[in-house]
């Protein structure tokens, strides 16, 4: 007895000194899969040396604070902040999509989307942030003024007749990925902060259009809404949603659907059982697909609904029968 109370005195002693609980001072804490995760991570540290690969691609070699060792591949998509130089001695930070699958080797290797000077006059954070300006990792929230410098990536500008007021800047500025220099920033969850200067370097992003035909989220190419702010919809997609067949035509350059209804890219008339008329815009290729403007759906296959509410396309395919 007094042998088997040892027994377990002593695996219950062992358990506790190997327990991950025992070496926690020592391991990073690592965040809940459901905390907002950041669009980009960092690496900070010394250049060691510097490996010239392919044409447009630098190899770096970098040591941290603490002497880990890790490798840039600079290419040319790489925003250097500040036009950054990369030599031997210097520190610098580099900027890697968190989501973007990566090698399992060590050293570790990152392909760099941003680099910049470790030392800097003001704090800087590089993130994808909302229509509400606020960062993904809901850490920063910014507050615009009319003296926050604004540079575009590629030296692309967005024409103004006269100058935009914040609110304006707001709207352009969100759905993208920015790199932000700061001074101060609140306290709060998440820390607010007027931006001294922003440097946009993507597109901006939206949500993508959903199709529901009769209720159904219908699965292909995604829809748009073009620059005289017509939606577009694929044609074959929502036809066949809608049970018609479709063919195409590729010397006219046309697409039937069904036996009467026919449609040619760049000509606005589209021909239903003999009869011709226009619609709102010509259809137009896309990706290899076709695009008509939602308008044909209620016009050319007479369904009984076909509208755009709340970035979604709603079509309803009960047809209207003459009474």
């Amino acid at each position: 007895m007094k042998t088997t109370a040892k027994l377990i005195a002593a695996v219950l002693c062992l358990t506790m000194v190997f327990s991950p609980l025992a070496f926690s001072d020592t391991l990073n804490e690592q965040p809940l899969a459901s905390d907002p995760q950041p669009f980009y991570s960092s690496f900070t540290g010394t250049v060691k040396e510097i490996y010239e690969k392919d044409e447009g691609t630098t190899k770096v070699y970098l040591e941290g604070s603490d002497e880990a060792p890790a490798y840039f591949i600079l290419t040319e998509n790489t925003y250097f902040v500040d036009d950054v130089a990369i030599e031997a001695g210097k520190e610098i930070t580099g900027y890697y999509e968190s989501g973007r699958p990566m090698i399992m080797i060590y050293p570790p290797q990152y392909t760099i989307d941003i680099v910049a000077p470790a030392a800097a006059e003001m704090f800087m954070k590089a993130d994808k942030f909302d229509e509400n300006l606020v960062s993904q990792d809901n850490m920063l929230k910014l507050n615009l003024a009319e003296d926050t410098e604004i540079v575009w990536e590629n030296n692309t500008q967005i024409y103004w007749f006269k100058a935009p007021t914040v609110s304006e800047l707001e709207a352009v500025l969100g759905n993208r990925r920015l790199i932000v220099f700061y001074e101060f920033s609140t306290k709060s969850i998440p820390a607010q902060t007027t931006p001294k200067k922003i440097i946009v370097l993507s597109q901006q992003e939206h949500e993508a259009i959903g199709i529901y035909i009769d209720d159904v989220l219908v699965e292909g190419p995604e829809a748009y809404v073009d620059d005289n702010g017509i939606v577009m919809v694929p044609l074959r997609a929502a036809a066949e949603a809608l049970g018609y067949e479709v063919s195409w035509n590729n010397e006219s350059r046309s697409v039937t659907v069904g036996s009467d209804v026919t449609v040619a890219v760049g000509n606005k008339t589209t021909t239903v059982s003999g009869y011709g008329f226009e619609l709102e815009t010509a259809p137009e290729i896309l990706s290899g697909r076709t695009f008509v403007p939602l308008s044909f759906f209620k016009e050319a296959l007479n369904v009984r609904m076909s509208q755009f509410f709340e970035n979604n396309i709603i079509i309803q395919s009960g047809r209207f029968t003459a009474e």
